[in-house]
């Protein structure tokens, strides 16, 4: 499918650590959309602390040293092998999904969270994938600690990964949260952008709520339409807002359907993508009430931590 003109994705970083969701995050990367062409990292995080070049010895530790500083420093380098092990393993595997894919393996020892979110940042990475929950852990109600600091600190997009699997002969289908702010549309073209297996299903859903209304009634998108005649409230202007954007998706060769709910959208979006069963849902970082601040919006990130699926969060270049 066709680029429309949009900016290809060219480069993704992945956090691994061996975890099922981890191993999840690269099974499903043929439901992401991906070009062809693409630059991977595969980074594995060994959760220990070592100088920053841990490979050379120099200056050697002094006598004083104690055993135990001797023995925590061999386990840290130890830990390190083992995650560059798994990482090379692992970009092993992306490379025979996608003979056009670049990928390899790195480890480093820090602390995961902050390493990925500095790894996405000095990469200059378009989309940064997680999975949700991290080794060792159950798959919980809510987002393991890593998988929210990236989330709510990278500097680029950011997939969420859960580890339940799309049947071979389900169409993938695709929740897109719309509010009219910059980043929901950044989450519109990002799909645009896209190449979807042809049985695709998109559904665009916008959640209308007092604060939305008031947020629409006078945003600079909404306020030419506020002055027509024929429109009746916020809501008619949303319903030629959503009808705008789904042909822009029917034009990318997509099947789409429109949804106008009411109610908290921070519980109406879970629920919409769970009871249709969507198996990735788009969500801008920052909603309309957040526009210029750095933190992640409320939606986004109560979505992402509680969402039965797959998130990701988009954020503008």
């Amino acid at each position: 499918m066709p680029a429309h003109g949009l900016p290809a994705m060219k480069k993704i970083l992945i956090g691994y650590d061996g975890s099922p969701c981890a191993d999840a995050a690269i099974e499903q990367l043929g439901d992401a959309g991906l070009p062809s062409e693409l630059d991977v990292i595969i980074m594995s995080v060994a959760d220990a602390w070592l100088p920053s070049n841990p490979d050379k010895l120099e200056p050697p530790f002094p006598d004083a040293v104690s055993k135990s500083v001797r023995v925590g420093r061999e386990h840290a380098l130890q830990a390190v092998d083992a995650a560059r092990t798994a990482a090379e393993r692992a970009s092993v595997k992306v490379r025979a999904m996608n003979p056009g894919w670049k990928a390899k393996g790195e480890a480093c020892a820090d602390s995961p969270g902050w390493a990925l979110v500095m790894r996405a940042a000095s990469s200059h990475a378009d989309l940064a994938i997680v999975g949700s929950h991290g080794r060792g852990l159950l798959e919980r109600f809510f987002l393991g600690s890593v998988s929210q600091r990236v989330a709510a600190e990278a500097a680029c997009s950011v997939r969420i990964v859960r580890g339940r699997r799309r049947s071979t002969d389900a169409p993938l289908r695709l929740l897109l949260a719309m509010d009219g702010s910059e980043d929901s549309h950044q989450a519109l073209n990002s799909l645009i952008s896209r190449t979807w297996p042809q049985s695709t299903e998109v559904r665009v859903a916008t959640v209308m709520d007092p604060r939305q209304e008031s947020s629409l009634a006078w945003s600079s998108d909404f306020a030419r339409q506020w002055v027509i005649d024929h429109d009746r409230g916020v809501e008619e202007g949303m319903c030629r807002q959503l009808e705008a954007w789904s042909a822009k998706l029917a034009a990318a060769g997509l099947q789409v359907e429109t949804a106008i709910l009411r109610g908290d959208p921070k519980h109406e979006l879970i629920k919409a993508a769970e009871g249709w069963g969507a198996h990735v849902i788009f969500v801008g970082a920052r909603g309309l009430q957040h526009g210029g601040r750095l933190a992640l919006g409320t939606t986004a990130n109560s979505v992402t931590a509680r969402a039965h699926c797959t998130v990701e969060i988009v954020r503008p270049k």
